[in-house]
């Protein structure tokens, strides 16, 4: 008799337990619903401003139109906000701006008319596929390459906006460039590399040692001063090169593909000096392949595609413009989501890429509010306790990878 009433008295604080679970989670799923719109809504005016951005800034209206389409984005609402943004120009702050860039290597064109204005102050990400042309686009933003039509307009302190091919000196003083193949010398030990290039630009004896050691301390390589530069791991020689770049203390830090190579706890410490870089006030300028990385760390991200720069934003803003879905995360206390996919298979214009990941029922979506309500509805009616709901936006890498759907190279 006891046993039984205590199987009953259980029995029943589980199933309080699963009514409280769901009643909770309903809340949670009623305070998600109600504060997400529906893209059409929330988004309209963020496309507008978007392709006016992007317009005026010299992107071609033949491939806004191509990546909106194949976002989603309805033929009326495009050619309507395309047609608005016509003629517009870019009035913006500058720090570099790149202007009709065109840059050929025999008859294989790299870059095509690229147009780019990077403000002052950003951590700046450049993404491409390995191969795409990420190298040659920063060697003709330092002057190191000229283009074959088109210039790089460099905002100096003094005169304004100057070209970047008639003034050496100031792109010398302006720009940091730590390519891929390091510049320091092997033979030489971290300090004397960091003291030697000092000395190139012209940084006097003194100069010299309070530099070197302000820099030693930046990137960590106080106890390896004394190293031999070819005895370092790759990613203190990582350090080291960036020390180089950093020595006469340039407005713009630019870097081409600074992890490759590295182990991940390498990467992150390596752009954790980049953050600590850029909070100075130094503008950094990173080109990479590695998307998930430059998505974490930068504050605006530019992709460049068949030979142009196709797309610039902070990743809200991508996400926002190239991905109209939503991705809901349901998790419920049987895990059996038989009836549910059963449920969604039948709204197929509402839900899509019904999948199983972790134990979470996740489906994906172009109308999130309206979604959450159906699938709170279903679930509550059929009695099923919700552990955990939430609604998540695809990565930019999700969004870079639908953009070069087509397209063979490896994307991380």
């Amino acid at each position: 008799m006891a046993t039984a009433e205590a199987l009953r008295t259980r029995s029943a604080a589980k199933r309080a337990q699963d009514q409280q679970a769901t009643a909770s989670a309903a809340l949670r799923t009623r305070s998600a619903a109600e504060r997400v719109q529906d893209p059409p809504a929330a988004a309209g005016a963020a496309l507008r401003q978007h392709i006016l951005e992007a317009m005026a800034r010299g992107a071609q209206r033949k491939d806004l139109e191509t990546l909106l389409l194949k976002a989603g984005w309805p033929q009326d609402i495009v050619d309507e906000y395309l047609g608005q943004a016509e003629g517009i120009t870019f009035t913006g702050p500058a720090l570099i701006r790149l202007k009709g860039v065109t840059k050929r290597f025999g008859t294989n064109i790299v870059l095509d008319h690229i147009d780019l204005e990077i403000p002052p102050g950003e951590l700046f990400g450049i993404i491409g596929l390995s191969g795409v042309g990420k190298t040659t686009l920063l060697n003709v933003m330092v002057g190191f390459l000229e283009p074959d039509a088109g210039d790089v307009a460099l905002q100096s302190p003094d005169t304004g906006e100057v070209s970047v091919f008639k003034r050496h000196d100031l792109v010398k003083t302006m720009f940091g460039f730590a390519a891929q193949i390091p510049s320091f010398y092997g033979k030489l030990t971290v300090r004397e590399n960091i003291e030697h290039f000092g000395a190139l630009y012209n940084l006097s004896p003194t100069q010299r040692i309070t530099r070197c050691d302000q820099l030693l301390q930046l990137v960590g390589l106080e106890n390896a001063q004394h190293t031999l530069a070819s005895n370092l791991s790759g990613g203190m020689q990582k350090r080291l090169d960036i020390a180089c770049a950093l020595v006469h203390q340039p407005a713009v830090l630019i870097l081409d593909e600074p992890t490759a190579d590295l182990d991940p706890i390498i990467r992150t410490q390596i752009w954790d000096l980049l953050k600590q870089i850029n909070a100075q006030g130094t503008t950094v300028i990173v080109a990479s392949h590695v998307v998930s990385e430059l998505e974490q760390y930068c504050t605006k991200i530019a992709i460049l595609r068949n030979q142009r720069i196709t797309e610039v934003g902070t990743t809200a803003q991508l996400r926002d413009i190239y991905s109209t879905k939503y991705e809901i995360f349901l998790k419920t206390a049987r895990k059996d989501y038989r009836k549910l996919r059963a449920f969604c298979n039948k709204k197929r214009t509402l839900f899509s890429r019904i999948t199983v990941k972790d134990d979470s029922f996740v489906v994906q979506t172009g109308q999130p509010r309206e979604a959450l309500q159906q699938l709170l509805a279903f679930l509550t009616k059929a009695k099923e306790p919700v552990t955990h709901v939430h609604l998540d936006r695809p990565s930019i890498a999700e969004v870079f990878e639908s953009l070069v759907r087509n397209e063979t190279h490896p994307l991380h």
